[in-house]
């Protein structure tokens, strides 16, 4: 009667400090590929200043909202920086390890255009933070929407990109 009990316990053990065991090296992994990231990032920016752009904010965000079922709910979108070179605005979305993927991978493209809806006019930069490159992506048609319904497509975009999302499992 005692053996079973001790051999369970044991193997409850055993069990529990495998899995506390994989969370630390999870975690310690993940703190890894962080820095590794933050520091790629500090690298690509430096690489667009030596390109001639100016960095004017880092982590720059905007709030917008979209609509589900009449219901107003807020959202915010944060880019990696906010540029000006030669009088022009832009805005640079950094990617760093398998992040770095094709602008023309529906889910970036997804991305980079609500970035340039709601930081509009600046024109987006996808840089592979891996490799120095810099891709200049824009919506051509974006100028041509009116002003005041710019709002709408901000919240169909919004919806859209949610929904895409959520079919996915987020």
């Amino acid at each position: 009667m005692f053996l079973p009990a001790l051999v369970a316990l044991l193997l409850g053990i055993a069990v529990w400090l495998t899995l506390w065991v994989r969370g630390l090296l999870e975690r310690r992994a993940f703190r890894r590929l962080m820095r590794r990231a933050k520091s790629l990032e500090r690298q690509a920016l430096q690489f667009l200043e030596r390109q001639g752009f100016r960095c004017l904010q880092e982590q720059a965000e905007r709030e917008s909202f979209f609509l589900l079922n009449g219901r107003r709910v807020p959202f915010r979108v944060r880019v990696d920086y906010l540029l000006k070179r030669n009088g022009k605005r832009y805005i640079a979305e950094i990617k760093t390890g398998k992040q770095v993927e094709n602008p023309e991978n529906p889910s970036i493209r997804r991305q980079l255009l609500e970035y340039a809806l709601l930081f509009a006019p600046c024109t987006v930069l996808f840089v592979d933070g891996e490799h120095e490159k810099v891709y200049e992506v824009s919506f051509p048609w974006l100028g041509s929407l009116p002003r005041t319904t710019g709002w709408i497509w901000i919240v169909c975009f919004s919806v859209g990109f949610l929904v895409g999302r959520w079919s996915r499992g987020w």
